[in-house]
């Protein structure tokens, strides 16, 4: 693979920044001045950088490490292929059924189950009057919304009391408007988010993107010139002609180009300090069609024979967008030195995670992503709508132990706060349950974290009127994975190592395995005080007789010894363990 070439600064319009004020209680001290050179024994704390891609499905990357071998023979993304290559990745990577209660976790740190939490789908859960039960209330108390709560200690304030500089690009969607993302939620400035689910027309129209972006993110909303073409797209472009570049010039700017250049822009204004950038693209989110692919990608995927991997140009011409805008940040970092180590580049004492933040949709007409063989996709409580691509990367090998390395490690979006605030020696809020762990030792040393997983919906997830997930909860103990239907009160257990397509169930046949699991699901709902869904008013009560074992409901365990169970309308279905 050719070098990287040099990314070439624009002349962007200067910005206003609100600044960050670290507060007198922080227990972190500030890096030496700016420009001073950092002790030779001691690096700096770390720059961090998280770039999440919208609805990229697990095998969507032309490279097999991070899905575990199953390489997408028609996308190409050579940038982040390479990313892989030289970083460490992780293949039992999870997000939640839909962005929301991902976009949450990764803010808060904690499963959507915590009352602070409490988002589990894009909108409501509760279901359509026909489904049996209930689902349970969604959203922030004073208002319903899918939003982080204004008074909750999220990630970015936890970074900026540390003396971070933060910065936001992209969709953000779990705020109740633009302006919470930077006065409530820790951020000193943000590109074009704001409360909505995703762009709805991926191009600037008049230097100015559509309702669904932010406003602050016109400023970047120019359309293409010359120099900008020479030096921010040209260098990353693989199999286009230079007639096709040149097309570009004069046209509307893709939003995609956009929050790249406000992310590369407040990275560029703050490496005098430690900063976090988080970068969430809104691509490749439906709307996927022709008309929002960039001109010259668009071609070059018209043009490709198909493989074996599902094949549409505007879906994979989207993807490849999103691949060149996370090289322009690493050749950024790569070639920028570093004014508080020594003038080392950037990317020496910076930590770049790669993500998404649901399973791709697969739909040909709406998107058109692959998640390889797993099954189902976004929405779907089973490997397809979940599992996602997770890769770590840096210049500095103390950071992130790379070379490839791929690690079993179960990771879900709970990690990212409390693995950020241990690389930015940050002090955690106190009185504040967190549910992720620190990765730090996994990724800066290789090491395997034993840990389970769960999940966890109380309510019917929908998507264009098409039911997708009824009510249930799940874990993930190493190779296997237990789901629980609160519809009928079912089990399903697969063995991931053997079946990764979820093709066999084996709850049957591995009665006392569902119990072991089964037990680990029961107290990790009492944990976190999971709310359940209710018997809908109008269902027949239900009665369950010779109940022996544990159950969970009303927020408590309890266990029983041939008792028998009455469910009225309006009460929670428990979760009931049965015996082996």
């Amino acid at each position: 693979m050719p070098p990287r070439k040099m990314f070439t600064a624009l002349a962007l319009p200067a910005v206003l920044t609100l600044t960050s004020v670290a507060p007198a209680l922080g227990v972190v001290q500030p890096d030496s001045a700016p420009g001073a050179a950092a002790p030779r024994d001691k690096a700096p704390r770390p720059n961090l950088v998280f770039v999440m891609a919208d609805d990229l499905g697990w095998a969507d990357l032309s490279s097999g490490l991070p899905n575990g071998g199953f390489a997408n023979d028609f996308n190409e993304t050579p940038h982040l292929d390479q990313l892989a290559a030289e970083g460490q990745v992780f293949t039992e990577a999870y997000a939640s059924v839909q962005c929301s209660p991902t976009r949450t976790a990764l803010h808060t740190g904690q499963y959507a189950t915590r009352p602070t939490n409490n988002v589990y789908a894009v909108s409501g859960i509760a279901g359509q009057a026909g489904d049996p039960l209930l689902g349970a209330p969604h959203g922030r108390p004073a208002d319903g919304r899918s939003a982080v709560p204004t008074d909750y200690t999220t990630l970015g304030e936890t970074l900026q009391r540390a003396g971070y500089a933060t910065g936001y690009s992209g969709k953000f969607h779990v705020a109740g408007s633009a302006d919470e993302i930077v006065a409530s939620h820790g951020y000193d400035e943000n590109w074009g988010g704001s409360q909505n689910s995703h762009a709805t027309y991926y191009f600037a129209t008049s230097n100015q993107f559509n309702d669904s972006v932010s406003p602050s993110l016109d400023q970047f909303a120019a359309d293409y010139t010359q120099d900008y073409v020479d030096a921010n797209i040209a260098p990353y472009s693989r199999g286009v002609s230079e007639a096709q570049l040149d097309a570009l010039v004069g046209t509307d700017k893709h939003v995609t180009d956009a929050q790249t250049d406000a992310a590369i822009d407040f990275i560029d204004r703050s490496k005098d300090e430690p900063f976090f950038a988080f970068v969430s693209e809104f691509a490749p989110h439906f709307p996927v069609n022709d008309a929002q692919a960039r001109p010259d990608l668009l071609v070059k995927y018209r043009a490709k024979a198909p493989g074996s991997s599902p094949a549409k140009p505007s879906y994979g011409a989207l993807t490849e967008g999103v691949d060149q805008s996370v090289a322009r940040i690493v050749d950024y970092l790569e070639e920028t030195p570093d004014p508080r180590n020594g003038g080392k580049p950037l990317a020496d004492n910076t930590l770049v995670i790669f993500t998404s933040d649901n399973g791709g949709e697969e739909d040909p007409v709406e998107a058109g992503a692959d998640n390889g063989p797993l099954r189902e996709d976004k929405g779907f409580k089973y490997e397809g709508g979940v599992r996602v691509p997770w890769i770590v990367w840096s210049g500095g090998r103390d950071l992130v132990r790379g070379g490839g390395r791929s690690n079993e490690t179960l990771v879900n979006s709970t990690d990212l706060y409390t693995t950020l605030a241990s690389y930015a020696q940050a002090a955690l809020p106190a009185g504040v349950p967190l549910d992720g762990v620190d990765l730090k030792p996994a990724f800066s040393r290789g090491a395997t974290i034993n840990r389970d997983h769960f999940h966890h919906v109380p309510g019917y997830v929908r998507f264009g009127g098409q039911l997708q997930s009824r009510p249930f909860s799940s874990v993930r103990d190493g190779r296997w994975k237990l789901y629980h239907d609160y519809t009928d009160g079912s089990f399903e257990l697969y063995d991931l190592e053997a079946d990764l397509g979820e093709t066999t169930d084996l709850a049957a046949r591995r009665r006392g395995l569902v119990q072991q699991l089964g037990k680990k699901l029961v107290e990790w709902l009492d944990e976190t005080d999971a709310p359940l869904a209710t018997l809908r008013a109008g269902q027949p009560t239900r009665v369950l007789e010779d109940v022996t074992g544990w159950t969970y409901a009303e927020g408590q365990v309890t266990r029983h010894r041939r008792d028998t169970l009455t469910i009225e309308p309006g009460d929670e279905v428990p979760f009931v363990l049965p015996r082996p």
